[in-house]
């Protein structure tokens, strides 16, 4: 009887210390992050990454089936092109300067503005003759 209770004490303790590991992965911990923002301030943080005036566009389209509005701003060399849609909470955003190779892009996905990755413009593959 002795025997069955410090058996059962054992695996428990080892039970309890395999949960424990549960936490861990690789080392690093785990842990959930729930981000609080509504789609609605997702949306607005890309377009306001590229339209921080706040001013008039200097031009915009309207797309009254889909409610999509069209932003298109030029500063010099400077081009920013954004697109929401506020009744999905939708948006998207980029921008760059005339000649650079790829322009800064976000969407309410993920709204926070950063360069395209170089596979995603990579055209050239062996069928093409390109490295």
């Amino acid at each position: 009887m002795k025997a069955s209770k410090l058996i059962l004490a054992g695996l428990a303790v080892g039970g309890l210390m395999a949960l424990g590991g549960c936490d861990t992965y690789s080392g690093h911990s785990r842990s959930l992050v729930y981000d609080v923002r509504s789609d609605q301030e997702k949306a607005a943080e890309c377009v306001a990454a590229f339209e921080p005036s706040g001013k008039a566009p200097q031009v915009m389209t309207y797309d009254s089936d889909t409610r999509t509005e069209t932003h298109l701003n030029t500063q010099g060399r400077e081009v920013t092109v954004t697109a929401q849609n506020a009744t999905d909470n939708t948006s998207m955003g980029m921008g760059g300067k005339l000649g650079v190779k790829r322009p800064e892009s976000c969407t309410s996905n993920d709204p926070i503005p950063g360069t395209t990755r170089p596979k995603d413009r990579n055209y050239k593959n062996a069928s093409t003759g390109y490295k």
